[in-house]
C-alpha cells in the first residue's frame, strides 16, 4: 500500500475536499479522504464502479489504497486540513494525478468514438451515476485520451450497500443531461460485456476492500460476512444488466428539462424546505 508523504494542495469539491499530495512511489495522486463528507461508504462506491469499469475496458482512471500517517498532520496549514487529515488516517482512496489534463467539453466529442460514448453513458445508466452533466461533466482529456473521474454517486452500488431505494423515475431526468446520452441507442452489446465479467473478478475486487471501511456500513458484524453480501449483491446486478433495457424506454419518455426548468425547481424544492424545517 502507499504512504502519503506530503500535502501539495486541497481540491474545493463540493463536501469530500480531496487533497493533491505526493505517495511513497513519488507520483501525485488526488487523495479521497475517509473523514470527508460520507467519504468511507463514497470511497467504497469509488472502488467497486472503477474497478469494474476497469474489467469493462472503460476509460476510467484506476484507484489504489493510500495510508495517511499521523505524521502528514505535522505542518502548519489550514486548521481544516488539518482536522480532515486527522479524522482520515488510516487507509483512504487515492486516484493518479493526472498533470495538464482538461476538462471535457463539447468541444472534444468529435475525437471520442461513438462506441465509446454509448458503452460510457451505459455504465452510468447501470450504475444510476447522476453526476455527470454538461455542466459537470467529470470527464478529462490527457495526453489526447478521455478519462471518467468520480463514480462516488454511483447510486446502483449505493443501494446495494445500504439497501435503500431510489426513484428511478426521478433519477432517470437526470441521466437524460448526461453529454453522451442519444436515442434511440443499441443496448446489447453492453449488456453482454457486462454478463462476461467473471464473478471471480467481482469477488477479487470486493476482496480488497479494506476491512476497516466496512464496519462503519453495517453491511454485517463480520468485515468477510459483508464482503459475502456485497460480492452476491454484485454480481446479481451484474448478470441483470436487462434492467438497461427498461431504463431506456422510461428514458425516453422523461421530459427534458432545460437549465431555467431545472434551476426553477431547485428553488421550488428549497424554499418547501425552508417552509418546512427553516433556513439553514
Amino acid at each position: 500500500m502507499l504512504t502519503a508523504v506530503k500535502f501539495y494542495q486541497e481540491l474545493r469539491s463540493g463536501s469530500s475536499l480531496p487533497l493533491i499530495i505526493s505517495a511513497s512511489d513519488g507520483n501525485k495522486y488526488v487523495a479521497k479522504l475517509c473523514g470527508a463528507g460520507d467519504g468511507i461508504l463514497a470511497n467504497v462506491v469509488e472502488w467497486l464502479a472503477s474497478k469494474l469499469g476497469t474489467l469493462l475496458h472503460l476509460p476510467v482512471i484506476s484507484p489504489v489504497f493510500l495510508a495517511i500517517p499521523k505524521t502528514l498532520d505535522d505542518a502548519s496549514w489550514d486548521p481544516e486540513i488539518r482536522e480532515l487529515l486527522q479524522k482520515s488516517i488510516g487507509v483512504n482512496l487515492g486516484l493518479p494525478y493526472l498533470e495538464k489534463a482538461e476538462t471535457y467539453s463539447e468541444r472534444a466529442a468529435h475525437t471520442v468514438d461513438e462506441n465509446l460514448k454509448d458503452e460510457i453513458f451505459l455504465y452510468d445508466l447501470f450504475l444510476l451515476n447522476i453526476d455527470r452533466n454538461p455542466a459537470n461533466p467529470n470527464m478529462i482529456i490527457h495526453q489526447g485520451e478521455l478519462r471518467c473521474l468520480d463514480y462516488s454517486s454511483a447510486l446502483m452500488i449505493r443501494g446495494a450497500l445500504t439497501r435503500e431505494n431510489y426513484r428511478e423515475h426521478v433519477l432517470l431526468r437526470h441521466l437524460k443531461r448526461h453529454p453522451f446520452y442519444r436515442s434511440p441507442i443499441m443496448p446489447y452489446p453492453f449488456i453482454n460485456k457486462l454478463r462476461q465479467v467473471a464473478d471471480s473478478d467481482i469477488s477479487q475486487i470486493v476482496s480488497e476492500l479494506p476491512d476497516e471501511w466496512l464496519k462503519p456500513l453495517q453491511i454485517a458484524a463480520a468485515a468477510s460476512e459483508a464482503k459475502e453480501i456485497i460480492r452476491a449483491r454484485l454480481i446479481a446486478k451484474k448478470n441483470h444488466g436487462e434492467v438497461l433495457l427498461r431504463m431506456l424506454d422510461m428514458l425516453r419518455i422523461v421530459k427534458h428539462e432545460t437549465e431555467e426548468e431545472r434551476h426553477a425547481r431547485s428553488l421550488q424544492n428549497r424554499l418547501a424546505f425552508e417552509q418546512k424545517h427553516g433556513k439553514i
